[in-house]
């Protein structure tokens, strides 16, 4: 499982679409995305508990359970 995390906006979109999933920062907000897939624009305070949302649902898609939603 990847996961790129960049600091730019500009670069980030693009840079981050080989991983599994991808943030980049913005002064106030994370964006998120599945491959290319957009998931949304986060605070600081609300995008450890989205990535673990995500992550979690990609670990339990290749190992083939059910996903733990909390």
């Amino acid at each position: 499982i990847t996961i790129a995390v960049m600091g730019c906006r500009v670069n980030g979109p693009g840079e981050t679409d080989d991983a599994d999933l991808g943030l980049w920062c913005g002064p106030s907000r994370v964006n998120l995305k599945k491959g290319t897939e957009a998931l949304g624009s986060y605070s600081y305070e609300e995008i450890l508990g989205e990535l673990k949302r995500e992550l979690d649902l990609i670990i339990s898609t290749r190992i083939g359970h059910e996903p733990i939603v909390k």
